[in-house]
């Protein structure tokens, strides 16, 4: 009796082992199964922005607009909805900022770098414009660019003038690879070594004690 009470333990043991086993693996399935990938990462870390932004090499005067070839760009305007209706540049797609994560927008601008057709945006002004660049150059679009006017409607009229981008007086970039190089060179220097010096020991002189005499003289 006592012997197959131990066989049914073993047994109860093995088919909670295995019932403990096949949950986790369940689980594991079940995380690989419901894990979604991020739909947008971006491509570009900070310093390589930093060192796009202090270079003038993504703004586009309308001279410059001008001289491209038609069919080798898309004008992209990034104001609103209802103040693209009442004016814009001719052939422009109007995307708002708030909108270039959206899946078509981002269907748009991949078929756009895969025909290696240059993304011109425009804004009110070329500092609003900066948002949806910087944007689309982390997501890995380096085939943006911004057009330096100002745009806007006058008397129901779209009007657009030149727009002067200053350079940034400080170089970002630089400095951020100033403060690494300066923050690696603190961290190389060793700390001095203090030299403490150990007291000597005292001498210890052993004091002998006096015998005392025996008292002299007697009856």
């Amino acid at each position: 009796m006592l012997r197959h009470n131990s066989y049914t333990n073993e047994r109860i043991r093995k088919n909670q082992t295995y019932l403990y086993i096949c949950s986790i693996i369940f689980i594991i399935l079940i995380a690989i199964l419901t894990f979604k990938k991020p739909k947008h990462v971006f491509d570009k870390n900070s310093k390589t922005t930093l060192e796009t932004v202090v270079s003038k090499d993504y703004i586009l005067s309308t001279d410059g607009l001008n001289a491209m070839q038609p069919g080798t760009y898309a004008i992209i305007d990034i104001r609103s909805n209802f103040e693209f209706a009442k004016g814009h540049f001719e052939n422009a797609t109007n995307i708002a900022t708030h909108q270039i994560l959206e899946d078509n927008s981002i269907d748009f601008f991949n078929t756009l770098k895969n025909s290696n057709k240059t993304i011109v945006l425009y804004g009110k002004n070329a500092d609003e414009a900066n948002s949806a660049y910087m944007l689309l150059y982390q997501l890995g679009y380096d085939n943006a660019k911004i057009l330096s006017v100002l745009a806007g409607s006058e008397n129901n009229k779209f009007q657009a003038t030149n727009y002067t981008v200053e350079k940034p007086a400080v170089n970002y970039a630089e400095e951020m690879r100033l403060a690494k190089e300066k923050s690696i060179i603190i961290e190389e220097v060793a700390t001095p070594i203090v030299e403490v010096k150990k007291a000597a020991p005292k001498k210890v002189i052993p004091v002998q004690k006096k015998k005392k005499r025996a008292p002299e003289g007697g009856c």
